[in-house]
């Protein structure tokens, strides 16, 4: 689906005008356009926090794969991780660059480890019930609890399986994005 909705995007604008970075449209225009505009703008948001560009790869497969609509940012490092989280430095466009409405966080990355960005991330109120999965190749114990212990959603194990990863993400993305009711 969000394969499909891309190549509406890509295929719906026209050359050279950027309709997709100007603000929304009043009124209630019912052109493609405007429609294939509508649905990104209510698209959920799904930040995935990786540094390896082959697990990268692999998230975006299994994201795609899920049939289950949503954009895909990706933040490179901790650094940046709460630079989007916060809107800061370039990610301060909030139209480009949306508040996720679910975190995939590995825990070995460059610069801030996840476990200093969940903390980061519990510490503001006003993500405290932000999903954060942390989605790692480590199964150390001491790596299990010190994610719990800061306030982790769920702790995902990557493996090595890619129908079975894709099924797990299938499953968080239907839960988290789909079904699950948040508080105001």
């Amino acid at each position: 689906m969000v394969a499909t909705l891309k190549m509406l995007a890509v295929s719906a604008a026209p050359a050279g005008n950027g309709w997709l970075n100007r603000p929304p449209f009043l009124g209630d225009c019912s052109c493609r356009r405007c429609k294939v505009q509508s649905l990104w703008r209510h698209l959920k948001t799904v930040l995935l926090v990786e540094d390896n560009s082959d697990d990268v790869f692999v998230m975006k497969m299994a994201c795609q794969r899920s049939g289950i609509p949503h954009q895909l940012r990706v933040a490179e490092d901790g650094d940046a991780a709460v630079d989007y989280l916060s809107g800061a430095g370039k990610f301060k466009d909030r139209a480009a660059h949306p508040f996720p409405d679910v975190v995939f966080l590995d825990i070995k990355m460059p610069k801030r480890d996840g476990h200093e960005v969940l903390q980061w991330i519990r510490e503001q109120p006003a993500m405290k019930n932000l999903p954060v999965v942390m989605l790692t190749g480590s199964v150390q114990p001491s790596d299990v609890d010190r994610a719990f212990e800061l306030g982790v959603t769920s702790y995902l194990q990557k493996v090595a399986c890619p129908a079975e990863f894709g099924q797990a993400v299938r499953i968080i993305l239907k839960y988290w994005l789909d079904l699950h009711i948040t508080p105001r």
